[in-house]
């Protein structure tokens, strides 16, 4: 198969060419018009697939819940939105709970359905901390635990490859350092840490922080915090690019801060996403959904979630964020895929790389998506 366009982003940046397709991987990268294409999408962009590494459901399913039909639902829809790879997300809940959840997981990556592909789980609490716990659920809060962590890599066959914890509650790093060692990247998040805690969680392991700026100490001028860490580190920082997680001339300044590299767009949607709005029971915990697509836990002014779709914010990043629409894209692609160590088959267009790639239009509005080469949405 090819496909060709006279704006492809290559290397952070667009050309005309043309994309040749072998068995589910990129061949070649070629002039446009090199050979004759099976589809010119010609001035539309073609870039590669969405990655979101941070997302806990949508549609009333939650990754909490062990259905089969749900997950492979959702993996099935993601594709309209770009989204071609993604780590279904758990919260924090009992120990039962989240074993038959990674073994759903399991079960369905298993069976290699179309769509978006699962990489792994991203494990979500349940080390938290109680202060900046946001929707996760108190009573299932625990100290980071070696012993309970190997249990979950064993019941899901290996799968979690991404871990959000309190670093403060990890005592000496045990945790961050034994997970790192053992090919889990670690991201601070959910935090109450101070800026020094933070450092030396980098320092023992930790890579990236999750959905800045929220569910996290905030910068002071005399204690930066969490905040202060993620922005002066060159750790990888996810944000929430909807306009109500972060104030848009935030998400501004983390990019500045941070070199315009780095930072991760993540979705961090719930079982909301999709839905009306209206008030539902997500991952045992009851929400509101408002007219703008925030989840607030019911009766707070609590923020539980997004139901952001990925496309949606590279608009926003790119519109009201004022970033380049360059550094857009590789927020939702690159740097996700170097973030969880995939950078050598996902997150670029070039040879030898899987052949997810999305086709946008100037508003980010999705055109077509193909999963491993295979078409798996087109919006005609």
């Amino acid at each position: 198969m090819i496909i060709q366009s006279k704006r492809v982003f290559v290397s952070g940046q667009f050309i005309p060419a043309q994309v040749h397709v072998d068995e589910g991987r990129i061949s070649k990268v070629e002039a446009y018009g090199a050979s004759v294409p099976d589809e010119d999408y010609d001035t539309l962009l073609i870039v590669p697939g969405f990655i979101d590494i941070h997302t806990h459901g949508m549609g009333g399913y939650s990754a909490d819940e062990p259905s089969p039909e749900g997950l492979v639902e959702w993996l099935k829809t993601l594709p309209s939105e770009g989204v071609t790879s993604f780590l279904p997300t758990t919260t924090t809940q009992s120990r039962e709970t989240t074993i038959k959840a990674l073994k759903n997981i399991a079960f369905v990556k298993k069976q290699r359905h179309p769509g978006a592909e699962i990489l792994g789980v991203h494990l979500e609490g349940p080390y938290l901390d109680y202060n900046f716990r946001g929707m996760h659920l108190e009573e299932h809060l625990r100290a980071p635990s070696i012993e309970e962590f190997i249990e979950y890599q064993e019941v899901s066959g290996n799968l979690v490859k991404y871990m959000t914890i309190a670093c403060e509650h990890d005592d000496d790093f045990s945790l961050t350092r034994y997970a790192s060692r053992n090919g889990v990247k670690v991201s601070i998040g959910h935090s109450a840490a101070g800026f020094e805690k933070a450092m030396l969680a980098l320092a023992n392991g930790a890579s990236s922080f999750s959905h800045s700026f929220n569910a996290m100490r905030a910068m002071h001028h005399r204690e930066p915090g969490v905040v202060g860490a993620l922005m002066s580190s060159d750790a990888y920082a996810e944000v929430i690019a909807d306009g109500y997680h972060v104030h848009p001339n935030v998400v501004k300044i983390l990019f500045n801060a941070k070199g315009n590299r780095n930072v991760i767009l993540i979705t961090d949607s719930i079982g909301v996403k999709g839905l009306p709005e209206g008030i539902y029971d997500i991952s045992n915990v009851k929400v509101s959904l408002d007219r703008h697509g925030t989840a607030w836990i019911f009766g707070t002014d609590t923020i539980a979630g997004s139901s952001l779709r990925m496309n949606e914010g590279v608009r926003f990043l790119a519109g009201r964020a004022s970033v380049s629409v360059e550094t857009a894209i590789l927020s939702a692609t690159l740097y996700p895929a170097k973030a969880i160590g995939i950078e050598n088959r996902k997150g670029s267009i070039r040879s030898g790389n899987d052949a997810d790639l999305v086709v946008v239009d100037d508003n980010f509005d999705v055109m077509a998506a193909y999963c491993m080469g295979v078409k798996v949405y087109s919006k005609q």
